[in-house]
């Protein structure tokens, strides 16, 4: 069970800089520490293998943790979905024979989230974003003007100016003559 040589265990630094130890000797523990909501997926998988190597039970209770949503747990919903996928795909017996302890740490629409996902792919919801979020874009190049019913109105709008241009225009010339025929009848006095 020891994973690490008790003499050289390895070291590294913190963020801030600081020396730490990259392991604590326990896969279990450091699945726990190192698996935080932004740890990436691939990370998120060998720090399960490795703990699953370790003590496969402790490390469901840790998949599970990952999804506690009532003050027991990290409340992490992606690292839990990812965990729960991997489950599936390697040891779909153990996924199944837990899928009563959705409802104790999660939610029942986990169950069906974790089926959508094995149905569509793990990254079935990040590909629906981005084609949400591309025909969004696609929306935003073409103002409402140049969109469905009103595309003969822009039209139409555009002869409306300039019909009340030339109707400001003879306006302007008539009080211009009304000026200039004041000025001439000033000047006669």
């Amino acid at each position: 069970m020891d994973c690490v040589d008790d003499e050289n265990p390895p070291m590294g630094l913190t963020e801030n800089l600081s020396s730490t130890f990259l392991s604590t000797g326990n896969q279990c523990l450091d699945f726990f520490f190192h698996v935080v909501p932004d740890t990436l997926p691939k990370d998120l998988i060998g720090w399960l293998e490795l703990a699953w190597a370790h003590y496969p039970l402790t490390t469901l209770k840790l998949i599970y943790n990952l999804r506690g949503v009532r003050g027991i747990g990290k409340s992490d919903e992606e690292s839990f979905y990812t965990a729960a996928f991997w489950l599936h795909n390697h040891h779909p017996k153990t996924l199944a024979c837990n899928v009563q302890a959705f409802a104790d740490f999660g939610y029942f629409k986990d169950l069906l989230e974790i089926l959508y996902r094995i149905l569509g792919g793990p990254d079935v919801r990040e590909i629906e974003k981005i084609e949400r979020r591309r025909k969004a874009n696609e929306k935003a190049y073409f103002p409402k003007k140049f969109r469905g019913k009103s595309r003969g109105k822009f039209r139409r709008n555009e002869e409306k100016n300039e019909e009340k241009k030339k109707v400001v225009m003879k306006a302007a010339e008539e009080v211009n003559e009304e000026r200039e025929k004041a000025r001439v009848l000033r000047n006669e006095r």
